[in-house]
Order: structure tokens, then C-alpha cells, then sequence
């Protein structure tokens, strides 16, 4: 048996996206540009159940990192697989960050990096103006 590639294995959490997305919040991803607008959406609602604040978080329980780790492995792989379908680009592992990201010709592009400061930093990582940047 083959090991599936960094391609397959992202496509894999793209879908658990769109499953994700479905059975917790109602809301249908389709892999278009437009479907973007959505994930910002919910990294919006991710980023309001984090507690902020010391005195916040000792006193609600917040999502483990395992939770955040796995959340951002999906949308960010959505973005990814959206960007792909679009412009191109294949997942490899960038050896000088030690993390997953897109190549597409000499450009690197780490949604999933993003989707973590986004639901850590707020609407000034917004997904959707990251989208349209990457995009152009």
C-alpha cells in the first residue's frame, strides 16, 4: 500500500471541512471563491469562544490545542484545496518553516498557519481578505 500524498491527505481534511462545517454550524462548502466568505465566518465564531484573557481562561474551559490543531488543519486546508482548484499549486512541506503549506511555482502560501491566527488574533487576520490577497 502506498502512502497517500500531501495532496490526498489535504483534500482528505478538506472534506472533513465541509463535514464539519455542515453538522456543526448548517452551513453547506462548496469549494468556490465565494465559499470562502463562509470559513471566515466560522473562524469568526471560533475566535468568540476563546476565552480572552488570563482570568478568562481560568475560569472557562476553553477548546484543547488538540481541538485548535485539527480545526486549523481543516479550514485551512479547505483554503488550500479552494486555491488549488482555482490557481494551481501543490502541498509539500516547507523545509524551512517545518510546516505544510501550498507551492505554487516559487510562491509558498500556509493556510493553515493563517486559519490559527485567525482564530487567535481576530478580524484583523480576516480569511477572506487573505483569500483575495493570495488569489491575485
Amino acid at each position: 500500500m502506498t502512502e497517500p500524498s500531501p495532496d490526498e491527505i489535504m483534500a482528505a481534511y478538506a472534506a472533513n471541512a465541509v463535514t464539519f462545517a455542515l453538522s456543526n454550524f448548517g452551513i453547506s462548502l462548496d469549494f468556490t471563491v465565494e465559499s470562502i466568505e463562509h470559513i471566515e465566518s466560522l473562524a469568526n465564531r471560533l475566535f468568540h469562544t476563546r476565552p480572552k484573557g488570563f482570568i478568562a481562561r481560568l475560569f472557562r474551559k476553553q477548546p484543547s490545542d488538540n481541538d485548535v490543531q485539527n480545526v486549523c488543519k481543516m479550514l485551512g486546508s479547505y483554503i488550500g484545496e479552494v486555491y488549488r482548484q482555482n490557481k494551481g499549486g501543490e502541498w509539500q512541506i516547507n523545509p524551512d518553516h517545518q510546516a505544510i503549506g501550498l507551492l505554487d511555482g516559487e510562491t509558498w502560501i500556509f493556510p493553515l498557519a493563517k486559519v490559527l491566527k485567525r482564530i487567535t488574533n481576530g478580524k484583523k487576520d480576516d480569511l477572506s481578505v487573505y483569500f483575495a490577497e493570495i488569489l491575485e
